[in-house]
């Protein structure tokens, strides 16, 4: 498998292990699989996955994040076509060359990443956004729907604060007499027995009255 350059972009796993498998017959596999990453980094976001884009042989010769050569631009650019990585664009009738600087020049060719490929990088950017998604909705506070119910009071109380329970004298029964002897509604209080003399005094008053 060539080796992974040096940068903040990886391949996504299915792609650098179908393209790494690709690539194993050529001889400038490690040139084409560095080209390949650094196109991936700019041209596989959602937006831009399915448009062609222009790839100037020149302007990528010995760039800091390549360091490749033009001709190794070429190769390699070559290789990742034969792959079907990228798939070259056709391009409009009219003029195939441009004025610069250092004379007329053929322009760049457009190209895009090819079907397979861009249905692989399509698969990866969804499972990223998913994953965003769900990590987003993770930290994202959750906000109760209904009021928290108030606190019960409690029934609890303080020692302190309890009433004293205070004896309750009952009351004497009326109907008591100073012998101890206790008369309920409706009773008689028995007649104590007589001495003799009053037993006597009793019957003559009864016998005069009679």
């Amino acid at each position: 498998m060539p080796s992974t350059p040096d940068g903040p972009y990886r391949l996504p796993h299915e792609v650098r292990d179908r393209l790494a498998s690709s690539l194993a017959p050529f001889r400038n596999r490690e040139a084409a699989f560095a080209l390949a990453v650094f196109l991936a980094r700019f041209w596989t976001v959602p937006g831009r996955l399915m448009t062609a884009f222009a790839i100037d042989r020149r302007s990528l010769a010995d760039h800091r994040d390549l360091g490749l050569s033009e001709a190794r631009v070429r190769g390699a650019l070559k290789a990742l076509v034969a792959v079907g990585f990228l798939d070259p664009v056709e391009q409009a009738a009219g003029r195939r060359y441009q004025r610069t600087e250092h004379g007329l020049h053929r322009r760049p060719v457009m190209h895009r990443f090819g079907a397979e490929f861009g249905v692989i990088f399509d698969r990866a950017n969804r499972r990223a956004r998913t994953t965003r998604e769900a990590c987003s909705a993770a930290r994202r506070p959750i906000i109760p729907t209904t009021r928290p119910a108030a606190p019960r009071p409690s029934s609890s109380v303080p020692a302190a604060s309890r009433p004293t329970a205070v004896p309750i004298a009952m009351p004497t029964r009326p109907n008591s007499n100073p012998s101890g002897s206790v008369l309920y509604m409706g009773d008689q209080n028995p007649a104590e027995p007589l001495s003799p003399l009053e037993a006597a005094i009793e019957r003559l008053r009864r016998g005069v009255g009679a």
